[in-house]
């Protein structure tokens, strides 16, 4: 039992053209996705680049500048990309149309590189969130609301395709899997043709009227979801689809770095169900959220976020630390919070 880092040294040396495109590939591509490239992609910059370029510059331009809290993805993305990098399977891959955005006034964080596959077709990712509690708390509007990510993801899905014919391959972790499938959902019918698989990797779902859309319905069929046995962001909200469930490496919270899920070959080590503190958690938060009006969720959302704020923890790699005990108690303050809302 390996992760994608066993995965990359066991199947590195295989190009596409040998063993084609997997859910494993989809897990290195969203992982990949958080690597920072602004320094790379300037405007003196070429507009296409190899993954061998890429991480060459990286490293002398961006990684010293950086520093990467343990547990995070942030920090699994870059060893993931220096990985990968003179494997013949990924060495060749490009990237092109890379954008990030950060807007305080439009409450706007979003991030999205496009992946050009030797096999002709393209993975488009979409970056998620860090393990930052300000991140985690964005996962929990995201699933409540519309939000301006969701509307420059299918901006981007739609721009992104008009420069060619492609066959498409949509995906992302965490707020990254939700604007995959929100992206593909909304975008132009002949992009949304294109489109062969969509990858949300412990994305959040969405309120029940948008789950239960026509559109949703239309491209369930072509909807991969994951998430590991104690997810809690994957688990917002209304799914789309039956998730695939996941083993990992690590405890609690921190399961949600897709970087600790566990694989067999080129294959996920499943569990049959979440565990029973995930079931816990999200069936106090459907509960009590199903019946709130939108100003109610919001005030909850920010009240919610404040335990933890208070606790002093400011990543999920801190608050894991509580463990089970922590969970447990945080499920009976949503009871608490509903009810606050409630007697109002």
């Amino acid at each position: 039992m390996g992760t994608i880092a066993d995965y990359i040294q066991w199947r590195g040396d295989l190009e596409f053209w040998q063993d084609g495109f997997n859910v494993i590939d989809n897990l290195v591509l969203s992982c990949l996705s958080y690597v920072e490239l602004d320094d790379i992609f300037t405007a003196d910059s070429p507009e296409v680049m190899d993954i061998q370029t890429i991480n060459k510059l990286y490293y002398e331009k961006v990684f010293n500048k950086k520093s990467f809290r343990d547990g995070s993805i942030l920090k699994d993305a870059p060893i993931t990309l220096k990985y990968i990098a003179n494997t013949s399977r990924y060495k060749n891959i490009k990237i092109r149309n890379y954008i990030s955005l950060n807007d305080t006034k439009r409450t706007l964080q979003f991030a999205a590189m496009e992946f050009l596959l030797p096999d002709g077709t393209s993975y488009i990712a979409y970056r998620g969130t860090d393990d930052t509690i300000v991140g985690w708390k964005e996962d929990f509007k995201l699933a409540t609301s519309e939000v301006e990510a969701e509307k420059e993801a299918v901006k981007y899905l739609n721009r992104v395709a008009r420069d060619n014919q492609r066959i498409l391959r949509v995906g992302g972790h965490s707020k990254g899997g939700h604007l995959a499938v929100y992206a593909v959902a909304k975008c132009d019918k002949d992009v949304r043709n294109r489109v062969d698989k969509i990858y949300s990797n412990d994305g959040p779902g969405f309120m029940k009227n948008i789950a239960e859309s026509k559109a949703m319905e239309d491209i369930s069929a072509k909807i991969v979801s994951i998430i590991p046995e104690d997810s809690i962001v994957g688990l917002l909200m209304e799914p789309i689809v039956k998730p695939i469930i996941v083993k990992s490496t690590a405890m609690a919270v921190a399961q949600h770095n897709l970087a600790t899920w566990c694989l067999n070959g080129k294959k996920l080590q499943t569990a049959k169900d979440v565990t029973k503190t995930a079931k816990l958690l999200d069936s106090t938060l459907k509960e009590n959220v199903g019946k709130m009006t939108d100003e109610e969720i919001d005030e909850f959302v920010d009240n919610l976020f404040s335990l933890f704020e208070a606790t002093g923890a400011l990543t999920l790699t801190e608050l894991k630390k509580s463990g089970l005990k922590g969970l447990q108690a945080l499920s009976k303050k949503v009871g608490e919070l509903a009810n606050k809302g409630k007697n109002k």
